[in-house]
């Protein structure tokens, strides 16, 4: 969210001029008599005042109580009572004789308990007295009390309710008299005011936030708002029981009252590694201050600029799931470090973490929702806007009393019951009666039990594996496929049942707090013994199990961090007994210094005689030997990731991989080659970047129908990478940094990235026009001559890169589709060939050309070149103006850029002008709508002299242009002559 900059709302008075956000969201009955209550003293404002704001209350069709709609013979109290508890919104005017009435001062009483109790929105109006009279009863309101103090005592319960009820008032946000014109003014804002919070209150689809006013009154009073100190809170619970939202709908009625906002949810799961707090910290701090380039890269405080900033600005931060102190030592820091009447408010499911920075009175703890919330929350979700039949009604009631007020427990049992008839009702009911739930992780029991036994695993890996590395669907299918059964009506079921969510993008996740449920499942297998359970993650059991040598049958997954775990030596047959060991993760979530730190946690000082064949992901960083076991068949892996390993050759016969679609190695300086992949018929990435010591590559690769992308960047020692066979899959090769390689040749008619810088090749294969799917070839910094004709067939590239190919002699005719191509720097370059003919260039729409320091370049090219940026630069402009002058919203990205050697303004200019550095050219064309800039640069660089050509096209505020009619207009502002549409 980009910073909101507004002015300081005063605490006490509305200013006329501005609007406001949400400051109370009303958590409304089922049905309500009236829209507003009037509050008011008759004899103050009955003539003049109340008649024009009732006259505005009729015209707009605002649904107002006034006294006078008593009806004859009823009683004035009730009644009164009971239109403001029918209300939407109360509005008390606060007049000089206001608190002389007793009446008065029982209504604004009424109308305190429904804002504190209900959330009801409350507007003061301060009519011709100071909000600080009503706050502390001085001035005009002392004498009054004076009176009440003399008839009920100082210390009766009605004198002291009343003091607190308009201490509550003059406390909120209102409208103050004496700062409009006349009452006229005064009674328009007010209506318009209620006419918008009308228009806030929720709609039925809104109104799942059940409750939740009452939370956000308690947190509202703990921020005193209209302090000027700095002042941070917490929100403080278990997981599932609505600490987020409450913080959500804090910060959006409160966000525009700041020069800054700030809101990050889930900073537990963001912040696994100090890089990453970090990474969060710049984001925090570019984000108040508006910035996308802020210097904030170092740990603990800020550099001097920004803090001085910083300390300057009034900001609202929320950081939810706050999860160690170190994050906000990080995060935060010291709360002097923001300015006056900055709030900070920190979610968490430990109250410990936020000792150093939350005073114990302003930590609030979020509690149950009573049983007429729970009720309306979980009927909402179980039948929608439905009626309820009795017997449905009174099953409701006992599901209610069973949850006690858990939102997560409230929403799972709706879903798991929600369409089902009135004897699973029952049933569940039944069951829970038999077998009591005390808490809120047992909720996710109930869904548990109604799922099939290949349900229960996929939830369980999940938990245990596939949640903490962000796994799409897709690949989640890939890893159970070798099971022998499909995993998409599973993954269906645990979605529909609210034990999962699929992104929009299909990754995979589960809420932290049916993951803990799961843990809990399996750590109840065997509580003493961690060695029988299916699935190890906690770093002490995976320790005791490795270490003695403990493992069984039944581990069907491990996952560790090797920063949490402790040194240990592992005996070789280790794996030995768990047969059935699927998913192997040992990694670290540190920095590659980090990896150097822990690679030794696993000492294997006699080897390893085998990995279990069940194996279908295995992830080893730092994996310490030089192959893996010779009796591992590695026929089920689908992943199989070695990153910084030891590894010099993986193994020594060929192996029947037909499962594997991943094969990493990245960063394993000491491998050698690879081995015989022709059976790895489904590899689909391979990635060997930076392995330092591989000189050569397996021919079977070239062999993979289903080869999608092949990375070799940074292979130092590799010289060569050809192939006769014309690839069909590969459709990203990079080689990037390989620059020892000077031979290559590797053709694939679906590739589409194809990346040879910094490499040694001097030529590319005069097939390469059969890759008709490429879309960007790059070659920056390569000792390559010339291109090849066949480029030109080249029908979908769009970038090509050959800048600071010094060796780079011609450029030969490329495809029209292309839009950028960077020969910066290609000092030899003689010739640039375009299509013979204009109209074939007309075809063309490059965006961006660049030809630095292309010094040699002959006369036929400069003039080819000149000619196609004219080309190039007209058809961009055109294009742009045609984009603009239609329905579309402007993109704000019509720039266009050519540039080549030059030392005067090209002759095609219409426009000349000897002052300016810069140039306009009126474009030939009817005028549209918007404006065209056009740029000539004459710089000299090293004494070299180029024309920069630039083309901006934009939409302009709105003009009436006949169709026949040019209007140019130039303005010049420092050497800048721009055409606008007058």
């Amino acid at each position: 969210m980009s910073s909101l900059k507004v002015e300081t709302v005063n605490t006490t008075t509305l200013d006329p001029k501005k609007s406001y956000p949400l400051i109370s969201q009303s958590n409304v009955p089922q049905i309500h008599k009236y829209e507003v209550f009037v509050s008011f003293r008759g004899p103050d404002i009955r003539e003049v005042f109340l008649g024009h704001l009732v006259k505005e209350f009729n015209q707009k069709k605002i649904v107002a109580f006034i006294d006078e709609k008593l009806k004859q013979g009823d009683e004035i109290g009730q009644s009164l009572f009971e239109a403001i508890e029918t209300s939407l919104i109360s509005v008390v005017i606060f007049s000089p004789n206001y608190a002389s009435s007793e009446w008065c001062l029982d209504e604004l009483v009424k109308i305190i308990e429904c804002r504190e109790k209900d959330g009801q929105i409350v507007l003061p109006v301060f009519y011709k007295v100071d909000p600080t009279n009503v706050r502390h009863q001085d001035g005009v309101y002392a004498d009054a009390f004076d009176e009440h103090e003399t008839k009920h005592g100082n210390a009766s319960n009605n004198v002291l309710g009343w003091r607190y009820a308009l201490k509550k008032s003059g406390n909120i946000a209102g409208f103050h008299s004496l700062k409009f014109w006349n009452d006229a003014e005064l009674v328009e804002k007010i209506v318009d005011y209620v006419l918008r919070r009308l228009g806030q209150v929720r709609s039925v689809n809104s109104q799942k936030l059940i409750g939740i006013e009452k939370h956000i009154s308690k947190v509202e009073s703990l921020l005193q708002v209209h302090s000027r100190d700095v002042r941070a809170i917490g929100i403080w619970g278990m997981g599932g029981i609505g600490k987020t939202t409450i913080a959500q709908e804090v910060y959006s009625r409160l966000c525009s009252e700041y020069e800054g906002c700030y809101f990050k949810a889930n900073v537990r799961e963001v912040c696994g590694r100090v890089v990453d707090i970090i990474s969060l910290k710049k984001d925090l701090f570019s984000t108040l201050l508006d910035e996308n380039n802020s210097k904030i890269d170092i740990p603990y405080g800020l550099h001097y600029s920004v803090e001085r900033r910083i300390r300057r600005m009034k900001v609202l931060v929320v950081l939810d799931d706050i999860s160690s102190p170190q994050q906000l030592e990080i995060l935060i820091g010291s709360l002097d470090l923001f300015g006056p009447g900055s709030r900070i408010i920190l979610t968490t499911r430990n109250k410990q973490v936020l000792a150093n920075w939350v005073v114990e009175k302003d930590i609030y703890k979020v509690k149950p929702l009573d049983f007429d919330d729970s009720f309306r929350l979980f009927t909402l979700n179980a039948f929608g806007n439905k009626d309820l039949q009795k017997d449905y009604h009174d099953l409701s009631k006992k599901v209610v009393k069973y949850a006690q007020g858990i939102p997560i427990v409230l929403h799972v049992l709706a879903h798991h019951l929600k369409g089902k008839d009135k004897k699973i009702w029952e049933g569940q009911l039944q069951s829970l009666t038999k077998k009591p739930i005390p808490e809120v992780h047992d909720v996710v029991r109930l869904s548990y039990s109604d799922l099939d036994r290949d349900e229960k695993n996929v939830l369980l890996d999940i938990a245990f594996f596939f949640d903490g590395l962000h796994l799409k669907v897709n690949q989640i299918k890939s890893l159970v496929k070798a099971h022998g059964y499909s995993v998409d009506v599973e993954l269906e079921n645990l979605k529909n049942k609210a034990l999962i969510t699929i992104s929009p993008d299909n990754v995979v996740s589960m809420h932290s707090i049916i993951q803990e449920t799961a843990w809990e499942i399996v750590r109840e297998e065997s509580f003493d013994n961690p060695g029988i359970r299916s699935r190890l993650l906690n770093p002490d059991d995976i320790y005791k199990v490795l270490n003695n040598d403990k493992g069984s049958e039944t581990i069907r997954s491990i996952a560790i961090d090797l920063t949490t775990i402790k040194k240990m030596q592992i005996n070789p047959h280790v794996f030995d007994k768990m047969k059935k060991l699927q998913y192997l993760d040992i990694y670290s979530k540190g920095y590659c210094c980090v990896f150097l730190q822990n690679r030794q946690s696993f000492y294997l000082p006699q080897g390893l005689e085998s990995l279990p064949n069940e194996l279908r992901y295995l992830r080893w960083a730092h994996y310490p030997l030089e192959s893996l076991p010779s009796k591992f068949n590695g026929e089920k892996l689908v992943v199989l990731n070695l990153q910084y390993s030891q590894v010099k050759k993986l193994w020594y016969k060929q192996k029947d991989l037909k499962n594997l679609k991943y094969l990493i190695l990245s960063l394993s300086s000491h491998l050698l080659e690879l081995p015989d992949l022709s059976k790895a018929t489904n590899l689909a990435v391979i990635d060997l970047r930076l392995c330092t010591g591989l000189t050569s590559v397996h021919p079977s690769v070239f062999s993979l129908n289903k080869l999608d992308k092949l990375d070799l960047g940074g292979c130092f020692s590799l010289t060569s990478l050809r192939t006769n066979i014309r690839l069909t899959s590969l459709r990203y090769l990079s080689l990037a940094g390989c620059i020892a390689l000077n031979d290559f040749s590797v053709i694939s008619t679906n590739m589409i990235k194809l990346n040879l810088e910094h490499t040694g090749i001097k030529q590319l294969p005069s097939s390469i026009g059969l890759q008709t799917k490429l879309e960007k070839l790059l070659l920056a910094h390569s000792y390559i001559k010339k291109l090849p004709q066949s480029i030109k067939h080249l029908s979908r590239l769009q970038h090509l890169d050959v800048h600071h190919c010094r060796e780079l002699q011609s450029i030969p005719e490329l495809p029209s589709s292309l839009k950028t191509l960077d020969a910066s720097g290609c000092v030899s370059l003689e010739t640039v060939i375009f299509p013979s003919t204009a109209i074939e260039q007309q075809k063309e729409n490059k965006t961006k050309v660049t030809f630095w320091n292309c010094l040699k370049l002959d006369q036929d090219s400069l003039k080819a070149i000149e000619l196609n940026a004219q080309i190039n630069m007209m058809n961009f402009a055109y294009n742009h103006h045609i984009a603009t002058s239609g329905d579309q919203d402007y993109d704000g990205k019509g720039k266009g850029t050519y540039v080549y050697p030059g030392s005067s303004v090209p002759e095609w200019n219409s426009v000349r002008t000897l002052r300016a550095t810069l140039h306009p050219i009126a474009y030939p064309q009817k005028c549209v709508e918007g404006y065209i800039q056009w740029y000539y640069r004459i710089s000299h660089p090293r004494r070299i002299p180029y024309v920069a050509a630039y083309v901006d096209a934009g939409p302009s505020p709105s003009h009436d242009v006949g169709p026949d009619t040019r209007c140019t207009q130039y303005h010049e502002i420092g050497g800048l002559i721009q055409q606008s549409l007058d």
